[in-house]
């Protein structure tokens, strides 16, 4: 015979055992023993958080035979219900029945009275899935209810119902479970079936349900069988690819120390592991979260993931202001996760950008700029370079010379990145998120490709982006497209910078050699980017017009 699971095993058979809610449970449970039901109801709320499981409380207990303790459980209609055959107790799941004749045959049997108990209970789950005409059936027949027939609807969708639907029933919202209550209630169960359980493997279970007391049943479930009944917290990280809090303390003190190497090697680790990195980076806000309001109040108490020494240590090591703006950083490179190929490369990137931070970097010690005479002339022939400003006549085109090259060289790279610093990117990433609002066929090439890059890093005179791409940062870089792109983000989001691509593993190379040259002490100067412009026509006089036209032998210019 197949194991009961646990969710259906623990399912509440009396108001008492509900967990959570506590508001439905104690108006409902009201409502029963004063005898002031009503027609129809309405749950409301996320999966898991106990609609259905309070429906078929409400439904056993209008047709319990001992009012003043219903659902009392050991009379008949109670036993009936309990085991789902009750004849007056119809549960539908309208994802299945979605059509109006279902709806009318439902409606035409309601009028019928009851065979066994008080009151002919309709549980209609899913209910926003019914279709336009079955709600208006359903609507109907809500206006003029046939007498000892209640309607209990329950749906996780409610902006989808009928709002004259809504009207005529009594809503309940049910919210998500506490985590400490879903953690106590997974170490009861746990002592009752004779599966040992860490505290914060409950915990963590707790967390991974977000809110959903079925869910974390069924996690507990699934460790159960895994472990043997010995769920345990390291148990729990191989399964569902997570990591402690002491592993993202680990990569935020990496971050700080700008150690590059050791971030690189963490999340190759990561990829191989199969550490699922958007519930890591959830982890790492919310203990920045914690760093920020430990570091205010000094206030164990109000910690949800760290220990009052954890926090201690990490808000002696990371001040508030630079917890919270690593935090937006997170928060904003999660957006990119679906829309990266490699979740794990868009997380590698976003480590390095934060670590590579030289306003901080020249803040903690003085930096000793050197003059490379064999740098510069490496740079010469990068892509999208230019030489030294020269006297330039204004009525002459100014262009900087671009040589399109597979990738940009590190010694190139690095002579960017000593402009770049955080303030510069934080603007640019304003700007760039406006793209996505500029319409028309004719910009659709420049909103295509720009949206698909990542910035990775910005100064005032110019911004590099990120693509796993090689070919579409060729593109970037070609000549004509890197003017196109140079003039359409100036004139469009009034971006004016110049435009270079290269691959996160380029950008990860050339950032790991800023930083050793940085803490030798030894960075090339800043390269000279010169924008681009446009040639400036200088307009003729009348005189030179005459002289082109008729030539300079058939005209003479006489003062007047």
């Amino acid at each position: 015979m197949a194991k009961t699971a646990l969710y259906q095993k623990y399912r509440s058979a009396t108001f008492d055992e509900v967990i959570g809610q506590e508001y439905i449970v104690r108006s409902i449970k009201n409502a029963v023993c004063e005898g002031k039901i009503g027609h129809a109801y309405l749950f409301c709320g996320p999966r898991g958080t106990g609609k259905t499981t309070m429906a078929r409380l409400l439904a056993k207990s209008v047709n319990c035979e001992n009012p003043s303790e219903a659902p009392c459980g050991h009379c008949e209609n109670c036993i009936a219900a309990a085991n789902g055959t009750h004849p007056d107790i119809i549960e539908i799941n309208a994802a299945n029945e979605t059509h109006v004749e279902d709806i009318r045959d439902l409606i035409e049997r309601s009028r019928l009275a009851p065979m066994q108990g008080l009151h002919k209970v309709y549980i209609i789950d899913e209910v926003h899935q019914l279709s336009s005409a079955a709600s208006s059936a359903l609507l109907k027949t809500l206006e003029e209810p046939p007498e000892n027939v209640i309607f209990i609807l329950a749906t996780t969708d409610p902006q989808k119902l009928l709002p004259t639907i809504i009207s005529r029933c009594q809503r309940y919202d049910f919210s998500k479970v506490r985590k400490d209550q879903i953690r106590d209630h997974l170490l009861n169960i746990a002592e009752k079936e004779n599966i040992k359980m860490e505290p914060k493997a409950a915990e963590m279970i707790a967390v991974l349900s977000d809110g959903g007391m079925r869910d974390a049943l069924s996690i507990m479930d699934q460790c159960a069988s895994y472990t043997s009944d010995d769920i345990t917290e390291a148990a729990i990280d191989r399964i569902y690819g997570l990591t402690g809090p002491e592993e993202k303390i680990s990569m935020i003190r990496m971050v700080l120390e700008r150690n590059l190497s050791e971030i690189i090697g963490k999340v190759q680790a990561y990829e191989q592991q199969g550490i699922d990195l958007q519930k890591y980076t959830d982890g790492m806000i919310d203990i920045l979260k914690d760093t920020v309001i430990y570091a205010y109040t000094k206030d164990e108490n109000l910690l949800k993931v760290l220990n009052a020494e954890q926090a201690e240590s990490l808000s002696a090591a990371c001040d508030p202001k630079t917890c919270m703006h690593i935090s937006e950083k997170l928060l904003e490179s999660k957006e990119r996760y679906s829309l990266s190929v490699s979740a794990s490369s868009c997380f590698e990137v976003t480590m390095l950008s934060l670590a590579v931070d030289t306003d901080q970097a020249v803040e903690e010690q003085p930096v000793t700029v050197v003059n490379h005479t064999a740098a510069k002339e490496t740079k010469q022939s990068e892509p999208v370079s230019v030489p030294e400003k020269s006297e330039t006549p204004a009525a002459e085109e100014v262009k900087p010379e671009i040589k399109p090259q597979d990738k940009l060289s590190d010694d190139f790279i690095v002579s960017l990145l000593v402009q770049c610093n955080k303030a510069e990117k934080a603007q640019a990433e304003e700007k760039m998120r406006q793209i996505s609002d500029i319409k028309g066929l004719e910009y659709k090439k420049y909103t295509t490709l720009l949206e698909g890059l990542n910035i990775a890093a910005c100064g005032e005179d110019c911004i590099l982006l990120t693509s796993s791409n090689q070919s579409v940062c060729n593109r970037v870089n070609d000549p004509v497209m890197n003017e196109e792109l140079y003039y359409f983000v100036k004139e469009n989001i009034n971006l004016d910078k110049m435009i270079y691509a290269l691959t996160p593993d380029d950008f990860r190379q050339a950032a790991g050699r800023f930083m050793q040259l940085r803490k030798e002490g030894n960075l090339p100067e800043k390269f000279n980017v010169v924008r681009y412009q446009k040639e400036i026509v200088k307009e003729k006089t009348p005189e030179e017009k005459v002289i082109e036209l008729f030539g300079p032998d058939m005209v003479e210019i006489v003062g007047g």
